[in-house]
C-alpha cells in the first residue's frame, strides 16, 4: 500500500480511446511533480485502450497509476468509480480524447490551497480539430459566467476536462447521476450550488478539447435533449415567483440547442427542438424572429463559426422556423 498521499487524484473514463492516449499521457507528464495519481477506467473499450494504457504507464512507480474495469455503463458510472478508487482530497477530470496543457494540475491545486472556501475551480479551454489544432478560446467568465445556482443556469459552462473539484464536496452530493448519459456535468455542478459549494474560474486555458466524430453529430439529438431535460428538471425546483425567469431559461437554453443542431446541419431536429420551445417563449411575435437571429450569431461568434444572415433567411429552414415563431 502506497505510503504517500498524493495531491491530485486524475480520474480518466475511455472508451476506445487508443488515438488519444499516447498524447494524453505524454501531455500529463508535464505536470508530474504534483504527485498525482492517475485513476483511469476502461468503460467497455474494445479497441485494446486498457493494453495500451498498461504499455505507457510500464515505467511509473505503481502507485503513480491505477488501471480500474468499469462497468460499461456510461460515463457517469466511470467517473464515480475513479471517485471512489482515488486517494486524493482532490479530483481533476480529464476525458481521454482531450490534450492537458502545462499547468493543467498544478494551477487548479495552487488556487484551491490559497482559497479553502472553494469547493471546486474551472479553467477555460481551446476548442480544438480532431488533430487538436487550436481553433476558438472558450473564457467563459468574459460573458458573465459564474458558479451560484442562478449564474450557472445563465451560462451553463462545463467543460469536465478543465473541472478540479474537492473530493469531499463530490462525495456530499453524491457524484455524477449515474441515470444521465448526457449533461450529467451540467447537472452535477447544479447540485453543488444547491447545495451551497463555492466555485471560482481560472482565467486561462487548461486543456484542448478535441471535437472529432467520435464526440460530434452521431450524438447530438440525445446530447441536446438530455440537455433540456437536466435543465427542465433543475428549473421545476424553483418557486411560483421565478417562473417568469425559469421560462427564460428554458426559451434560451432551447434556442440555443436550435441552433446547435442547425448548424450542425441538421435542420429537422433544429426545427423540432424550437417546436418544443415555444410554450416557453416571452417574447412578443413581432421580437421572436430577431430574437432567434440574434442568439444563432451570438452562439457562432462564440466558437468562431461563420455566421451568414442572408444565407439562413433564404434557407428552408428559415421559413418554416419563421413560420413557427410567427404563429400566435
Amino acid at each position: 500500500m502506497p505510503s504517500a498521499t498524493p495531491s491530485v487524484s486524475v480520474v480518466v473514463p475511455m472508451r476506445d480511446a487508443t488515438p488519444w492516449l499516447p498524447s494524453l499521457l505524454a501531455a500529463l507528464v508535464h505536470d508530474w511533480d504534483t504527485g498525482f495519481e492517475l485513476v483511469v477506467v476502461d468503460d467497455g473499450s474494445k479497441d485494446g485502450s486498457a493494453d495500451l494504457v498498461c504499455r505507457l504507464c510500464a515505467h511509473w512507480p505503481t502507485e503513480r497509476w491505477q488501471l480500474l474495469e468499469g462497468k460499461g455503463e456510461g460515463v457517469s458510472s466511470a467517473r464515480n468509480q475513479g471517485i471512489m478508487a482515488s486517494r486524493a482530497d482532490v479530483i481533476a477530470f480529464l476525458d481521454a480524447d482531450d490534450r492537458p496543457f502545462a499547468g493543467r494540475l498544478s494551477k487548479p491545486l495552487h488556487h484551491l490551497a490559497s482559497n479553502p472556501h472553494l469547493s471546486h475551480v474551472h479553467g477555460g479551454w481551446w476548442r480544438c480539430n480532431a488533430q487538436g489544432e487550436r481553433q476558438q478560446p472558450v473564457r467563459p467568465w468574459d460573458e458573465g459566467a459564474g458558479f451560484s445556482w442562478h449564474q450557472f443556469m445563465e451560462h451553463k459552462a462545463v467543460l469536465p476536462s478543465a473541472w478540479t473539484v474537492r473530493r469531499s464536496a463530490l462525495l456530499q452530493v453524491g457524484g455524477f447521476n449515474p441515470a444521465l448519459r448526457h449533461s450529467e456535468d451540467v447537472d452535477l455542478i447544479l447540485r453543488l450550488a444547491a447545495a451551497g459549494h463555492q466555485g471560482d474560474w481560472i482565467h486561462e486555458p487548461l486543456v484542448r478539447y478535441r471535437i472529432h466524430s467520435g464526440n460530434a453529430s452521431g450524438r447530438l439529438e440525445p446530447q441536446l435533449k438530455g440537455l433540456l431535460s437536466v435543465i427542465d428538471h433543475h428549473l421545476n425546483t424553483l418557486p411560483n415567483p421565478q417562473v417568469g425567469w425559469a421560462k427564460d431559461q428554458r426559451y434560451s437554453t432551447a434556442t440555443w440547442a436550435t441552433w446547435q443542431a442547425w448548424q450542425a446541419g441538421n435542420s429537422s431536429l433544429a426545427l423540432q427542438l424550437l417546436k418544443g420551445a415555444m410554450a416557453s417563449c416571452p417574447y412578443p411575435l413581432v421580437r421572436r424572429p430577431v430574437h432567434l437571429i440574434e442568439a444563432m450569431h451570438r452562439s457562432s461568434m462564440r466558437i468562431g463559426a461563420p455566421f451568414n444572415r442572408e444565407h439562413l433567411l433564404a434557407s428552408a429552414f428559415w421559413r418554416q422556423a419563421e413560420s413557427m415563431l410567427l404563429q400566435r
